[in-house]
């Protein structure tokens, strides 16, 4: 960013360059240091939530954003956390029964593939907008109710938009 400097402070060298020459002891430069230990520690404290409050910032929902998120927590070596396009299963218009339609249901005899009718309940369980797909070698570390998969939950749901749905599954 072109303002980084702006926050760069050594509290060292100013603690030093506030005393008036007569004063620049080692005693009184030890004793302004000590003064100006917690402001140090507060400068910390806010040059790190500023860089990670301009990584929350820089990150937005797209796919190749969330990838880098997440390779970034949790796979930082081989970068092997992906996502993918999610399964849509759209409804199927069966008949409303004001129109005394015939009802055919599913018979395992016949040799034809008939469609399969959801409920809206079941149809909104399966349709999912992306799969964020992770490997094999974590299935054993993030099982559902650990803390990594919470974890790895919380980071997704904070980037993705609000009426996205997304499952994870290992490949």
């Amino acid at each position: 960013m072109i303002f980084n400097n702006v926050y760069n402070l050594n509290w060292n060298s100013i603690g030093v360059e506030l005393l008036p020459r007569v004063l620049r002891q080692p005693k009184w430069a030890a004793w302004l240091l000590a003064v100006f230990k917690p402001n140090s520690n507060l400068h910390t404290q806010f040059i790190n939530y500023r860089r990670k409050s301009n990584y929350k910032i820089d990150h937005t929902p797209q796919v190749f954003s969330m990838e880098n998120v997440l390779n970034d927590a949790f796979d930082q070596g081989q970068r092997r956390i992906y996502i993918t396009d999610g399964v849509y299963l759209s409804a199927l218009y069966f008949y409303n029964p004001e129109e005394n339609n015939p009802v055919h249901f599913y018979n395992p005899e016949e040799p034809e593939d008939h469609p399969r009718f959801y409920d809206p309940q079941e149809l909104e369980q399966l349709d999912v907008d992306f799969v964020v797909v992770l490997p094999l070698e974590f299935e054993n570390v993030y099982t559902e109710g650990s803390p990594q998969m919470l974890r790895l939950k919380s980071l997704v749901d904070t980037y993705r938009l609000p009426d996205k749905t997304y499952q994870i599954q290992f490949n």
